[in-house]
């Protein structure tokens, strides 16, 4: 999987890291800052702060909408953990709601059908590269004065009626780790148009040290019995990006197009290869949507099973059930429940559920292969 994904360019960034010898965010090379504003130029966005990892990204974003603890979430039933989870370690509380099964996202009309008077964000995940039905999602989220928080992990340049994803909620969460579009190894990223929003995820990633970019003022902390402080305003955790992994991500984001183009040859290796199956359904694309697919979803029979991330059948998921309340010990409510049959849709959409790895890095011979194999499960019916 290795193979393609780095480079020269990746090799001399790193280069100058090294010959800095100051690999933190505030070292003389400055990769970090550099490659946030420039990831802020590509995608549209105001406000960027590069972190460690996509699920550090999602921590942030939500630590950054002001929630308080036992406020709910609302986040669809199939995606993966890294969804739910930073909701639970914020000290909030998931509500899964159901999916378009045809696209495995969230579904629209799920979203008030859990409403509750605790419910203050919804988060929505652009699943395999295809955006999801954003004009309905921020009609509803809008109505009843909810946050939206964009999970763009698997969608990095994929649009929504001329926009890109991760434009269009409050704010959005990106990944690099090394299956995406682009990656240093890991890594993550917040995006906003929201100054607040931004200072509020900014310093929850630096431990509630408020050291921000965009020339925005920093609080400082006057001595306490004439003892200095460092000036930890609010709760945090260390989420910091190293020098060494913006660098890579700079240069990734510089071959952004070569790495998009080899996707599209992928996906269409994969379509035209398996449309002459009558069993086999194609990736469903909504209207005025652009897909950049992470991975390219199938429908084949059911005899070939299931598979996708059921988030409330997870074990760590039951014993929240069992016990009554999340894993930092915030009650459940009676109306919030982690039992099989809770997403029906959801849950159907992964039978017969496939999958193809377009990442760049695959050659033309793997996929080949891949998809021949699947023919052969497919035929042998």
């Amino acid at each position: 999987m290795a193979r393609n994904c780095f480079g020269e360019r990746e090799l001399a960034y790193l280069r100058q890291v090294v010959e800095g010898q100051v690999a933190w965010r505030w070292g003389k090379s400055n990769f970090v800052p550099r490659f946030e504003e420039a990831f802020g130029r590509h995608l549209g966005r105001q406000y960027v702060h590069a972190v460690n990892s996509g699920t550090s990204a999602n921590t942030a974003a939500y630590a950054s909408l002001g929630l308080e603890p036992g406020d709910e979430v609302i986040c669809p039933g199939l995606a993966p953990i890294f969804v739910s989870f930073p909701i639970v370690a914020v000290g909030c509380i998931p509500v899964f709601a159901d999916v378009d099964p045809r696209t495995q996202t969230l579904a629209p009309q799920a979203i008030e059908a859990n409403l509750s008077p605790r419910t203050r964000a919804v988060v929505v995940v652009h699943l395999n590269g295809q955006p999801a039905q954003m004009d309905e999602i921020m009609a509803v989220a809008r109505r009843h004065r909810l946050k939206v928080v964009e999970d763009c992990a698997q969608a990095f340049d994929a649009t929504y009626k001329g926009r890109k994803v991760g434009t269009i909620g409050d704010i959005a969460c990106f990944s690099l780790q090394q299956s995406k579009h682009m990656t240093s190894g890991e890594g993550g990223m917040v995006a906003t148009d929201d100054p607040e929003l931004y200072q509020r995820a900014a310093a929850f990633a630096n431990s509630g040290m408020p050291w921000y970019m965009y020339d925005l003022p920093r609080p400082k902390a006057e001595p306490l019995a004439g003892l200095a402080t460092r000036g930890h305003f609010s709760f945090g955790h260390d989420f910091r990006c190293s020098e060494f992994h913006a660098a890579v991500a700079l240069a990734q984001l510089e071959r952004i197009g070569e790495f998009h183009a080899r996707r599209r040859e992928l996906v269409t290796m994969v379509e035209n290869g398996l449309r002459d199956l009558p069993e086999v359904r194609l990736a469903h694309v909504y209207a005025g949507t652009q897909p950049n697919y992470w991975q390219y979803p199938v429908h084949g029979p059911e005899r070939l099973g299931r598979r996708g991330e059921i988030n409330y059948i997870e074990v760590e998921y039951q014993r929240m059930q069992q016990q009554r309340r999340t894993s930092l010990g915030v009650p459940l409510p009676d109306h919030v429940q982690y039992v099989p049959g809770l997403c029906p849709q959801a849950e159907a959409s992964t039978l017969g559920a496939w999958s193809f790895f377009v990442h760049h890095s695959t050659d033309d011979a793997e996929m080949e292969a891949a998809v021949a194999a699947f023919r052969d499960q497919v035929l042998a019916g």
